[in-house]
């Protein structure tokens, strides 16, 4: 892994509002939180970072994985990250809220 991922990771962790609101202007810093479920995926997931929002619109997912070099088999890994966050939430027995995905 290059070496730029990790601090760029570190800076998502650190400042989780900042990113999402760079996503979605329109989101209060005080609506987001990490999203946090107790279900462990069957196979091996290198989710990074992913978090709720509490929109008086309703609740979505902001998944942010960030890349320091260019990776062809992305779009596929970011579908099953998808499929592994929805996954977690119908487990949780909260659907499948939108997720907005950003590498």
């Amino acid at each position: 892994m290059p070496k730029i991922d990790i601090p760029v990771k570190r800076l998502v962790q650190r400042r989780p509002g900042d990113w999402v609101k760079y996503l979605n202007p329109g989101c209060a810093e005080d609506r987001i939180s990490p999203f946090k479920s107790e279900y462990i995926p069957r196979a091996e997931s290198r989710l990074d970072n992913v978090f709720e929002v509490e929109d008086p619109g309703g609740c979505y997912l902001v998944n942010f994985e960030p890349m320091g070099y260019h990776d062809v088999a992305l779009p596929a890994r970011m579908m099953r990250y998808r499929s592994d966050i929805w996954e977690a939430t119908l487990n949780d027995r909260k659907g499948t809220p939108p997720i907005v995905q950003a590498a």
